[in-house]
């Protein structure tokens, strides 16, 4: 489970969501909010590989077991600039996740717990593929 601080922290980030999202309130503009801010976050990562440099991708096949994780593809570090981006777009993506919880009238805090408590409990079962 999460710590009352990082959950405070959830909160506060929904809140602040819920005060500043003025303009595209409808659900059908937040979700294409959330999918354009996904292909920004999405574009910004292979802009470190293909654009700046800082990383190389690789699509190489992955065969994870449940002793080992599998290869993240990613060779290298992103520089302070790529970072900064990346983290921005990240940033922009929680935003608008956020504004669909309040939208949906969903706590961000209580769905991150209950992902961690399904995770805790399923272990190596809980894989996404």
């Amino acid at each position: 489970m999460t710590s009352g601080s990082e959950n405070d922290c959830l909160n506060e980030f929904q809140n602040e969501v819920g005060k500043l999202l003025i303009r595209n309130c409808n659900v059908l503009d937040i979700m294409t909010k959330i999918q354009i801010s996904c292909a920004k976050l999405c574009r910004s990562a292979v802009k470190s590989a293909t654009g700046c440099g800082c990383t190389h991708i690789t699509g190489e096949k992955n065969e994870p077991d449940f002793l080992s994780k599998g290869s993240t593809g990613i060779d290298g570090k992103l520089c302070d600039d790529c970072k900064d981006i990346v983290e921005g777009e990240i940033g922009e993506t929680l935003f608008y996740v956020a504004s669909l919880c309040n939208a949906l009238g969903l706590s961000l805090e209580e769905i991150a717990e209950k992902e961690t408590k399904n995770m805790n409990v399923l272990g190596k079962y809980s894989l996404r593929w």
